[in-house]
């Protein structure tokens, strides 16, 4: 195997595509919770940002190597992936992953951030049973979006913000409601997008529970709901003296405007399955267009 070819195969397993919006996911939370910048030159924060990553690639492995039935009739460039890479190769990749994640999360323990280690614990559990048989938690019907819910769209925020504060806040609480909701609203969206191929694998979502059309509308009930959180925070944003912060919250509410009137569009469509597969493709846009905005009013939001 070639190394150039060997690379281009471990990115798209690992979601390279997807990746590129997901640093928010490791700052977030921690830009809330610092109180300065100088904060944020610590080496947790450093310790933090690679363990996200690692986490992340790790259960995008897992996933692609036990969904490579699913992503032979759809998602052939997964599937295609796995078959360069070799199974016993992508196999050693994980568990060197696994490694690393508990060497990170050691670390951390032993700087003292014991709520952001079993944070990251329980993340890398949810990764875990997500994906790999058993109890290949995506499978299994109506619990299915929960771990991604969870473990990837709360925890993180979760673990970055223990980094530096051991209490809640109440507009942390609607933060991490909004920006869960928001993203999983999307990502209902191409849940419903693999109908078909899940079905043929005996793989059972929330889009064979409760059917395309009423999953999508979920989808657009969870992504209005972040839009109200976040709109609801818009408010106390105002308060501050950082006139690009509101800026980019601003643009932050344009582009979420833009990837609900998708979401919409999805839901009434004449035939929900196309229009699935139409907007599920969007989903990598819908974040970074979504998320960068976010990340850089909450950095700014420091000044």
């Amino acid at each position: 195997m070639k190394t150039r070819k060997g690379v281009k195969a471990f990115l798209t397993i690992s979601r390279a595509n997807i990746q590129i919006g997901t640093l928010p996911h490791a700052t977030l939370g921690m830009f809330l919770g610092a109180n300065s910048y100088q904060n944020l030159f610590d080496w947790s924060v450093l310790i933090y940002i690679l363990l996200y990553f690692t986490l992340i690639t790790f259960a995008c492995n897992l996933n692609c190597l036990y969904d490579r039935d699913v992503d032979r009739h759809y998602k052939s460039s997964l599937f295609h992936a796995i078959e360069v890479l070799g199974i016993k190769r992508v196999k050693i990749l994980i568990f060197l992953e696994l490694v690393l994640s508990s060497l990170l999360i050691s670390l951390l323990y032993m700087r003292g951030h014991l709520i952001t280690t079993i944070l990251s614990l329980l993340g890398l559990f949810l990764g875990y049973i997500y994906s790999a048989a058993p109890p290949r938690i995506k499978a299994k019907g109506l619990f299915s979006p929960f771990p991604v819910l969870i473990g990837l769209y709360m925890f993180p925020l979760l673990g970055g913000w223990f980094l530096f504060e051991n209490y809640f806040t109440a507009y942390f609480i609607l933060f991490v409601i909004g920006y869960a909701f928001m993203n999983e609203g999307f990502t209902l969206v191409n849940m419903c997008e693999d109908y078909c191929e899940d079905e043929k694998e005996g793989i059972r979502t929330w889009a064979h529970v409760f059917g395309i059309k009423n999953t999508l509308a979920i989808a657009n009930f969870f992504t209005a709901f972040g839009y109200l959180c976040f709109f609801s925070l818009l408010f106390i944003f105002l308060n501050l003296n950082a006139f690009l912060a509101i800026l980019f919250l601003f643009i932050f509410i344009f582009t979420l405007t833009r990837s609900l009137k998708d979401v919409l569009n999805a839901f009434h469509a004449k035939n929900p399955q196309e229009s699935s597969k139409k907007y599920g493709k969007k989903m990598p846009l819908w974040f970074v267009i979504t998320r960068y905005p976010l990340f850089f009013a909450t950095l700014l939001a420091m000044i």
